[in-house]
């Protein structure tokens, strides 16, 4: 009984950190800062957008430049395992 509430407790921390980790790259996608707890996996230098991976979601930015060579934020989009789960267009 005693190992059984030790593993839930662990896996109830990791549960949290992770969805911790999760939020705050949610956070500050939907405002187009840089994601802290993913890491940049491909650059596409072409259309402005960045595939960043985290551990079991993946956020995407696009940024465009306009004829002054300013460049904005154009959207920005978070999936979990796959799925939709956020996404800001300006």
């Amino acid at each position: 009984m005693k190992i059984l509430r030790i593993v839930l407790i662990i896996f109830a921390v990791v549960a949290v950190l992770w969805s911790a980790m999760l939020i705050t790259d949610i956070t500050r996608s939907n405002d187009f800062h840089k994601p802290v707890f993913a890491w940049e996996k491909d650059v596409q230098p072409d259309d402005g957008s960045v595939l960043y991976q985290g551990l079991g979601y993946t956020v995407n930015t696009r940024h465009y430049t306009d004829e002054n060579g300013e460049t904005y934020p154009e959207y920005s989009e978070v999936k979990l395992f796959g799925i939709l789960v956020s996404a800001v267009i300006t």
